[in-house]
């Protein structure tokens, strides 16, 4: 044998001792977060808020929503969608309130945890929720100023929920929806 044939046999023997190769895990794509930006926009239904400017208005016909007012805003880069309903209070608040605490607490059983933070400025006064797990609400919300105008929203993925990878867009929606909601008002 060659000197050539011998360097490299030996060469082939301490390259091929190694780890074997495993296979990688199936990644997720890198979600870009927005900056925090909002424009206000006024809502055929006599509504005014902030919308994040990453959004986009979506209202819903009214001839298949009642004497309800319904409209979403679609976030296109997280595949989502934060539906909301405004109705006119009629000596209801109670029943309104209770029926946006059962929409949340419906999630119990898939939840994690329910947390809630109470929002209100001098006029109105709401619920944010957020519901940790596999929910297919992860963010939920009422505002009102108790005497006219009740506001529920609930968002929504287009997708499986998986909390773990949607983890970083709920924060940030949160925040979002938090501002959202005080930023309401009623004509």
């Amino acid at each position: 044998m060659n000197r050539f044939g011998a360097i490299l046999i030996l060469s082939v023997l301490l390259l091929s001792c190694g780890n074997p190769p495993i296979p990688k895990a199936e990644g997720y794509y890198r979600i870009e977060l927005p900056e925090e930006s909002f424009n206000k926009t006024s809502i055929d239904c006599g509504l005014t808020l902030d919308k994040p400017d990453y959004s986009k208005l979506e209202l819903v016909d009214s001839e298949k929503s009642g004497d309800a007012c319904w409209f979403n805003l679609n976030f296109s880069n997280f595949n989502a969608r934060l539906h909301c309903t405004q109705v006119e209070i009629h000596d209801n608040l109670i029943d309104l309130m209770e029926d946006a605490q059962e929409m949340v607490f419906s999630h119990d059983a898939k939840a994690n945890g329910i947390s809630r933070i109470r929002v209100s400025n001098k006029e109105l006064n709401g619920v944010l929720y957020h519901i940790g797990g596999p929910v297919a609400t992860p963010v939920q919300f009422f505002i009102t100023d108790s005497s006219s105008h009740f506001l529920r929203g609930s968002l929504y993925f287009n997708h499986t929920p998986n909390p773990d990878s949607t983890a970083p867009v709920v924060r940030h929606l949160l925040a979002d929806v938090e501002h959202i909601m005080r930023s309401v008002e009623w004509e």
